[in-house]
């Protein structure tokens, strides 16, 4: 990791940086990991480190911990220099430090209980406030039934939740993660952040220095709408829309026939210009002329909008070539999308041959050709019969969960919805609500989901 181009901008952050580095230096034998970093972090705030592997994220983070010495330069965290045994000693029960790794911080042969207790002797708090602290930690991260099993034999997501609450067990000042998503399935890495927010908001002083080697996590919101209207004359297809997709989520926009979902998903990518509001992807304003961003979107229409001249072969090397796919790798891509979506054996079938289900799945394909790390699919299982959209569905939950890909999807089917993280439910141009399927049921004391729509 070489010094950083120019100062980092903190806006209004004026209080005294809660670590400081100073052409740091760290070589291992030939290796340079850190080349001369001067660096300010600020208190009170979430920064993070981002970087592929390899960059010395890694050394940056153990040296502020004061888990490894300092070669050349300076290091100080929390008012004083790590390199100092005296600071160091004062300040280590106000740093949390959680290594690199499944379960690194944790005792692979104790049990959740037993790694929580341990951490909280070492650090230090009594017995009552122990106990109260695990009881409030294993209840956020979802641990309280697991108290008795082995870390060893807790799943990765797990692993690293416990991980998290050992390191926060002395309530700290200062929390280092470095990578802690690593390894860890979509779901889980969402449920993670969840929980990092809320810790957050309930100790607003505390400062979190992060590492991670994804670009998603860096950004945040996926996608985001405010007030977004759309009027054709004196009909308004959709009426002050905002809502807010995280990435990895499955995002449902369940509704009634001709309620403005179709158009929302259109101002989305691009392809109309709201009358009134925004949207942003990626954290950048949405706009049809933006082609880097659009490429990172695949769009799946409501009707089936391939060249019905060309066969299934011949309309995967088309988008492929279409979104700027190097030569050599098309081929190579083409095989894969055709054995992930079941298309091999009609890989050289025209469309029309083909019954719903595969046209819809072929579609799907084409939208993922180019990898992108978002889909836009409206209604992409209308008229195809409930063992397709069952399959289809299984593709989706896949790609969310392991290819973690942001998905926005519009469906009138409420069954569908229910495999959604969250949804908005949209009726007449406007948005009457959104939140997880479960808590809407639970809201409206409804029966089924279906039910507390209707309500």
């Amino acid at each position: 990791m070489s010094p950083p181009d120019g100062p980092v901008a903190m806006a209004g952050r004026d209080a005294a940086p809660v670590v400081r580095l100073t052409g740091v230096s760290q070589r291992y034998r030939k290796t340079i990991a850190l080349d001369a970093v001067s660096l300010d972090i600020p208190s009170g705030c979430m920064v993070g480190l981002i970087g592929p592997d390899g960059v010395g994220k890694s050394s940056l983070l153990s040296l502020v911990a004061g888990a490894r010495a300092v070669q050349a330069g300076k290091v100080e965290a929390l008012g004083g220099d790590m390199a100092e045994p005296e600071h160091r000693r004062a300040v280590c029960t106000r740093i949390a430090y959680m290594p690199q790794g499944l379960g690194r911080n944790l005792y692979a042969t104790l049990s959740v209980a037993e790694n929580l207790h341990f951490f909280g002797r070492l650090f230090g708090p009594g017995r009552a406030e122990r106990q109260r602290r695990i009881a409030d930690l294993t209840e956020s991260t979802g641990l309280g039934p697991f108290l008795d099993r082995p870390a060893g034999k807790l799943s990765s997501g797990m692993k690293q939740k416990l991980g998290l609450c050992c390191a926060l067990i002395h309530d700290p000042d200062l929390l280092i993660l470095d990578e802690p998503t690593t390894g860890v399935d979509p779901l889980s890495r969402r449920q993670f952040w969840e929980l990092i927010d809320r810790i957050r908001q309930a100790r607003p002083g505390m400062s979190v220095v992060v590492a991670t080697a994804y670009m998603d996590e860096a950004a945040g919101v996926a996608i985001e709408a405010q007030g977004l209207t759309m009027r054709f004359g004196d009909f308004t297809a959709v009426d002050d829309v905002s809502f807010r997709i995280e990435w990895g989520e499955i995002f449902g926009f369940p509704g009634s026939n001709v309620c403005g979902k179709s158009t929302t998903m259109k101002m989305l990518t691009g392809l109309l210009q709201p009358t009134e509001g925004q949207a942003w992807l990626f954290g950048h304003e949405v706009d049809a002329n933006d082609l880097e961003t659009r490429r990172r979107v695949g769009y799946m229409s409501q009707a089936f909008s391939l060249y019905r001249e060309l066969t299934v072969r011949q309309n995967l090397e088309l988008h492929a070539r279409l979104f700027q796919m190097p030569e050599p790798e098309i081929p190579g891509r083409i095989a894969e999308s055709a054995a992930r979506f079941g298309l091999e054996d009609v890989i050289d079938t025209l469309p029309a041959a083909l019954p719903l289900g595969q046209r819809q799945r072929l579609s799907l394909a084409v939208a993922m050709i180019h990898q992108p790390a978002m889909l836009i699919l409206d209604e992409p299982t209308s008229g195809v019969d409930p063992v397709a959209r069952a399959g289809f569905w299984r593709i989706m939950i896949d790609l969310a969960r392991h290819d973690r890909v942001t998905i926005f999807i519009s469906t009138h089917f409420m069954n569908e919805a229910e495999h959604c993280d969250r949804i908005s439910l949209m009726h007449a141009g406007r948005v009457l609500v959104s939140d997880t399927p479960q808590a809407l049921v639970e809201q409206r004391g409804a029966a089924s989901l279906e039910d507390a729509f209707v309500g």
